[in-house]
């Protein structure tokens, strides 16, 4: 009975355990482990209803991307439209730009900062040069090797009026230059006197050689004396004054650096208007003389001769900031009559001029000019009897050279 009592309550002890862990009054197992049912389905509504409208969202979404690819597909293909009339538009510009190089005249190389007033009026001219002075200056005290102080000033100017055509080409062009230069004892001196004019008319073609007709005039402003004696003037104003007529053909390179003038007949006129030098023969003209009834015959004025004419012209320029630039003018005189004694004849001015520029407006120049001529004589001295006497006159080389500082102004 002991152990049957003792199962018992151990079975009853199992019941009660059971009813503790099993739903009481509709209530589920474990209920403090486990969400409801209610909760459950309640959840899984809401994440559907989640799911639906993410999926509409998606579809949304979907409908803009591929609006968004069909805007820019028109796009690409609108720009690509629009490249190809640029592409068309440039081709045609460059075709006009073409034609209007064809049919415009060329501009010189040379600078043309301004647009100038013969521009302005005529498209087919051009006009451009330069003025301004230059300055050389020796001061000397207590100095040994001797010397004399001096100062020097020049002014110059320059200017090219060119007009430029289909079938031909005229330019004109100027070079004028006057110096004085004072010494320390208040002596002034003349150091410089040019007025040169140059005119060419050439035929144009696409060959570099062209037909050309071309003049030239050269004469001074002032009168020259024989310094330092100055009441002996030996020149003037037209005297001398020359003036060349020649019809030849000039060749060019085709960046016109280098430029060359040939004429084989070429007309010199020389002109010597002051009288007291035509008397003497000055520069070539005939001199005055007594005919055989002691009558006096005053000398010419004007000479004339015919022969070849030489004219090159050459431009380089020495790295960024120097140029040097030359010219050689050389007449030859053939129906002149030749003397077995009588020196060298064929008459020629070369001009060198180096730039150094400094600044726009300031630079330094050296110029070096050598000139000959033989119908410009100088006189030969010899020592007679202890004194200097002029023995007779020939012609000899002229040099002249200045360096200095030039304040410049271009146009």
């Amino acid at each position: 009975m002991r152990f049957k009592g003792w199962q018992l309550f151990r079975n009853l002890l199992f019941f009660a355990l059971f009813l503790a862990t099993t739903s009481v009054f509709g209530q589920e197992r474990y209920a403090f482990m486990t969400p409801t049912i209610d909760s459950i389905c309640q959840s899984t509504l809401e994440f559907v209803q989640i799911k639906n409208l993410l999926l509409r969202q998606q579809e949304q979404v979907g409908k803009e991307i591929q609006q968004l690819e069909s805007t820019i597909n028109a796009l690409s293909q609108e720009q690509t439209e629009i490249l190809n009339e640029q592409q068309i538009i440039e081709s045609e510009l460059e075709a006009i730009n073409r034609h209007l190089d064809s049919i415009t005249p060329k501009r010189p190389d040379a600078p043309r900062p301004k647009t100038n007033i013969i521009d302005i009026i005529n498209e087919g001219l051009s006009f451009h040069g330069d003025y301004g002075l230059n300055i050389n200056q020796l001061a000397l005290s207590n100095w040994a090797a001797g010397g004399e102080s001096s100062a020097t000033g020049k002014a110059f100017a320059n200017f090219t009026l060119i007009d430029q055509r289909k079938a031909y080409n005229q330019k004109l062009s100027g070079a004028f230059a006057f110096g004085v230069s004072r010494f320390a004892d208040k002596r002034i001196e003349k150091s410089d006197d040019k007025l040169d004019l140059n005119y060419s008319f050439t035929l144009e073609n696409k060959k570099l050689r062209m037909f050309s007709v071309v003049a030239t005039f050269n004469t001074q402003f002032a009168n020259g004396y024989k310094y330092p004696n100055d009441s002996t003037r030996i020149s003037g104003f037209f005297a001398p004054a020359y003036l060349t007529l020649s019809v030849g053909y000039t060749y060019k390179t085709k960046n016109e650096r280098f430029q060359t003038y040939i004429s084989p007949i070429a007309g010199k006129m020389t002109f010597v208007t002051i009288q007291e030098l035509a008397d003497q023969g000055a520069f070539g003209v005939k001199k005055g003389y007594y005919d055989a009834d002691s009558t006096w015959m005053p000398g010419r004025n004007v000479a004339s001769a015919l022969g070849v004419n030489l004219i090159i012209n050459y431009t380089q320029p020495i790295g960024k900031n120097i140029k040097y630039t030359t010219m050689l003018n050389a007449y030859y005189n053939y129906t002149e009559e030749y003397k077995d004694n009588e020196p060298f004849r064929l008459d020629f001015n070369w001009e060198n001029t180096v730039n150094f520029v400094i600044s726009k407006h300031l630079s330094t120049v050296l110029f070096v000019n050598l000139k000959y001529d033989h119908n410009t004589k100088f006189p030969v001295y010899e020592t007679i009897d202890g004194a200097e006497t002029v023995v007779g006159n020939i012609p000899k080389l002229q040099i002249k050279e200045s360096l200095g500082i030039a304040f410049i102004h271009k146009f």
